[in-house]
């Protein structure tokens, strides 16, 4: 049936029928029904052709039929029409077909006795076609929510004004603007608190904004403005900073007052090169995001020379998405040991890339690219689950070790984590969980440091280890250990490496091995270099080490080997012959 949920074809004050190009009967109205008896259901499937007289039929096929191949509709044509009692009623029709791929032919029919009347009839069907399109149109174009115009509509305006700068050389700068703590809002207070604050957001830009500028709502809580002119990046700025500074205002809404701000992400128009609406608002976007990372509650112009370094990273992530299903990643581990008793206590995952025409890649040559990105956390699962693999290994070969892999802060924000990681622990239900060990970077870029605690401490609850790396690089230390109860804390190397000549390097190394003993944390020393370095350690009180003057990182397969040989040979001359 012909409807839809604003309208229907009852509501035209004459005959309506629809059919299809095989003279299949759809639809036909109570107006018409009346004329020839038939209920619509009666009709539905039949053969136009039950309607209409024989010399009808023939004005159908040679007169009607071509008309509307060349033109779509033909009007005021006069045929016959037979009812269900058979008899014939004089009808004047108007017919036109739909351009669409439905191929619908729409048949306005009025009796030949009040043909008088057809005129004006046609008239008012067709005004009231025009006002329902035009409202269909209207909705289509707008949010329901805020009344803004909607995405569909930011894309038509920005066709039409691309089309029409191009004419007149003129300029516009596209903003996207993205609410920060929105979610969290909605999570506390419910939906109908949301739609609230985005209605007032709504109305707090519009009301802004000058009568040639554009504002829609993007989705969610995005939103993006079209500002008409030329604009320079400090008068742009200028513009988006008043808008900051009004969502930054508190909104009273039912006796709750509530807080919020925004980032917001530029670009401007014209560019060097040509640019398609939809790659602007992707320009806009990414700085959106940049202005998140930055801090958020700030604006972001995108760096249009920096478009071909973000080409230049995609090209990176495909080749090592690549890499990934053609296996070419492998897990190289470092060993930990006590400096004192000789006795290897673990390892540290490292991965490296086994390209087939470059060698072997340090992680330094390839992970800065994958911060941030899907690619990145899906390579940190395979990484937890091949290190997971190898640790089973060596304790079925009799090795007592535990191994540690580095997370970074995005892996771990990620809504996921804990589920992953759940579901690659419940693979290896024989293996110990405390026998692994997760390492996060102080330094790591982390948004939600909170979450980030809870996660780790449903880790440690887990009963997996969790083990603050490069401690004492990053501005928040002691925060973190009030906070998060970890297990160990690893020395940075490069407090390691100047505690010989630097009083200052060495001062911090002590108050760190004071830390680890106040929080009641194992200690581990990265970057031990040399048999000087290590004795210091000890007589400081930092017994476990890893670095080059124990070994360095090696691939699973000679693991086992330099364990035997460490304990035969190496320790003994390393260490104990010199104590």
């Amino acid at each position: 049936m012909v409807t839809s949920n604003l309208f229907s074809l009852d509501d035209f004050p004459v005959g309506c029928m629809v059919t299809d190009y095989k003279r299949r009967i759809l639809y036909s109205n109570r107006y018409l029904e009346q004329y020839h008896g038939y209920s619509t259901n009666e009709l539905l499937g039949a053969d136009l052709f039950t309607l209409l007289s024989k010399a009808s039929q023939i004005m159908y096929d040679t007169y009607i039929v071509p008309i509307l191949v060349r033109e779509k509709q033909c009007d005021e044509i006069r045929l016959s029409m037979v009812t269900r009692s058979t008899s014939t009623l004089p009808i004047v029709v108007s017919v036109h077909c739909d351009d669409s791929a439905n191929e619908r032919i729409f048949w306005s029919v009025s009796s030949s006795s009040r043909s008088d009347q057809l005129f004006q009839e046609l008239t008012e069907t067709k005004k009231l076609l025009e006002q329902k399109v035009s409202l269909l149109r209207t909705l289509s174009d707008t949010d329901q929510l805020t009344g803004l115009p909607n995405r569909a509509a930011l894309a038509k305006h920005l066709d039409q004004k691309i089309i029409d700068l191009k004419k007149d050389d003129m300029a516009f700068a596209l903003a996207f603007v993205d609410l920060d703590g929105f979610k969290e809002v909605n999570d506390r207070y419910g939906h109908h608190m949301g739609d609230k604050i985005l209605q007032l957001v709504a109305k707090r830009l519009a009301s802004n904004l000058r009568s040639d500028d554009l504002i829609a709502r993007f989705g969610g809580d995005e939103f993006v403005i079209f500002l008409n002119g030329r604009f320079s990046p400090c008068l742009v700025e200028e513009s988006l900073s008043r808008l900051i500074n009004k969502l930054s205002e508190p909104f009273d809404i039912d006796s709750v007052l509530l807080q919020l701000s925004a980032s917001i992400g530029v670009t401007l128009y014209p560019q060097s090169k040509a640019v398609e609406p939809d790659q602007l608002i992707r320009q806009a976007d990414q700085a959106m995001y940049q202005a998140k990372l930055s801090g958020k509650n700030q604006i972001c112009l995108f760096n249009v020379d920096n478009e071909q370094v973000q080409k230049g990273k995609q090209s990176e992530l495909s080749a090592i998405r690549a890499a990934m299903d053609a296996d070419q990643f492998e897990l190289y581990y470092q060993p930990k040991i006590n400096m004192l008793t000789g006795k290897v206590l673990g390892a540290e995952a490292l991965i490296r890339w086994n390209h087939p025409s470059e060698g072997l890649k340090e992680p330094a040559t390839f992970l800065p690219v994958l911060n941030n990105t899907s690619t990145g956390v899906e390579l940190g699962r395979w990484v937890i689950t091949s290190a997971l693999c190898q640790l089973q290994k060596w304790l079925q070969q009799g090795l007592d070790l535990h191994v540690s892999v580095n997370i970074d802060g995005y892996h771990l924000q990620h809504s996921q984590f804990l589920r992953d990681l759940s579901s690659i622990l419940a693979d290896f239900p024989n293996l110990p969980k405390q026998r692994l060990e997760l390492e996060v970077l102080e330094t790591s870029t982390i948004e939600d440091v909170s979450h980030v605690y809870s996660v780790l401490n449903a880790c440690r609850m887990m009963g997996i280890r969790i083990s603050l790396d490069d401690f004492g690089t990053g501005y928040s230390s002691l925060s973190h250990l009030r906070d998060l109860s970890v297990d160990t804390l690893k020395i940075d190397r490069s407090f390691v490496q100047n505690m010989l000549s630097s009083a200052g390097d060495l001062a911090i190394l002590k108050g760190v091995i004071g830390f680890a003993g106040a929080f009641e944390c194992d200690l581990v020393a990265e970057g031990v270099e040399t048999l000087q370095h290590s004795q210091q350690l000890i007589e400081l009180g930092c017994e476990c080490g890893q670095g080059y003057f124990i070994a360095r990182p090696m691939p699973a397969h000679a693991f086992k080997p330099w364990v035997e040989e460490w304990h035969q040979q190496a320790f003994q001359k390393q260490f104990k012959h010199h104590s």
